[in-house]
């Protein structure tokens, strides 16, 4: 929505240059590019002085989607800046009358805004490392956003980010998004192992679980400014509660294979799938 204003009102000052100072048209091809830059840098100046105000230290408004629309917004001005396309299919399938946990693989760090904002209608909100959380004005519109840290290092500190995502989608304030691999993917192969304690918000909220695959991503730096990028997100399935609480292990057999089968054809890696999940963690430890 902002990017459309922007480009349009680039365009209007670029043709109000032309009319009234007589210029050509390829002049006016390059006030219109560069009144939108221009307008584009000024959106983002803006939305970096409206973080000055934001306190990570406080709750945020449960109220209020602002922060998911605003998101959305700067998440297509940076698309449209590195000429991101997006493919989205089996949309349609994730519920709409209920909150519900979404896995997916993870290869960087566009993975999760691309996500939050191509499913905006569903106002998803993710699981974080905490090392981002310490990205200026990132953090901050992260949080307001509803997205939560997660220490891999400390069990006790991964227990109470699970307790506080189950809370958020018991109170219907958004849905969740976690990454079981539990690490960005850097290595060639399609899928890493899971963490099985990621389909433990799912099993304790009572919600659906919607499986994702996310392809090509990593491309976006490489390709830019050069050629354009179309990444895929994918809807595979979804897996609604199961009322005699099947395990979190049972749930990693079943989303693994699933999504390697699909990811292998876009990242064949060496041809040998690894182990699909981890053992169980000691008891008393977070999965």
């Amino acid at each position: 929505m902002i990017l459309t204003i922007l480009i349009l009102l680039g365009i209007g000052l670029a043709l109000y240059s032309c009319v009234t100072h007589g210029l050509c048209f390829l002049v006016g091809v390059l006030l219109a590019v560069g009144y939108t830059l221009a307008l584009i840098l000024v959106f983002l100046l803006l939305v970096a002085l409206l973080s000055v105000f934001i306190r990570i230290d406080r709750p945020a408004d449960r109220r209020t989607r602002f922060y998911h629309w605003l998101m959305t917004n700067i998440v297509e001005v940076g698309m449209f800046l590195l000429r991101v396309r997006m493919n989205v299919t089996g949309r349609e399938k994730i519920p709409r009358d209920t909150r519900f946990l979404l896995v997916c693989n993870h290869r960087t760090i566009f993975d999760p805004v691309l996500t939050m904002a191509e499913l905006s209608e569903f106002t998803l909100a993710f699981i974080s490392k905490k090392e981002n959380f310490k990205i200026p004005i990132v953090n901050k519109l992260m949080h307001m956003c509803f997205c939560l840290p997660l220490d891999r290092n400390d069990n006790r500190a991964a227990v109470r980010t699970i307790n506080e995502a189950v809370e958020l989608l018991d109170d219907n304030v958004v849905s969740m998004g976690i990454y079981p691999e539990g690490a960005t993917n850097k290595t060639e192969e399609p899928l890493m192992p899971f963490r099985n304690g990621a389909f433990k918000i799912a099993q304790k909220a009572k919600v659906p679980i919607v499986v994702c695959v996310i392809e090509n991503t990593e491309k976006i730096l490489k390709n830019f400014p050069w050629q354009p990028t179309t990444v895929n997100l994918k809807v595979l399935e979804v897996l609604p509660y199961d009322s005699e609480h099947r395990g979190t292990r049972d749930v990693s057999e079943h989303v693994w294979p699933l999504m390697y089968h699909e990811l292998v054809k876009t990242y064949p890696g060496d041809g040998t799938p690894h182990q699909h999940a981890e053992p169980p963690a000691p008891e008393g430890q977070a999965e």
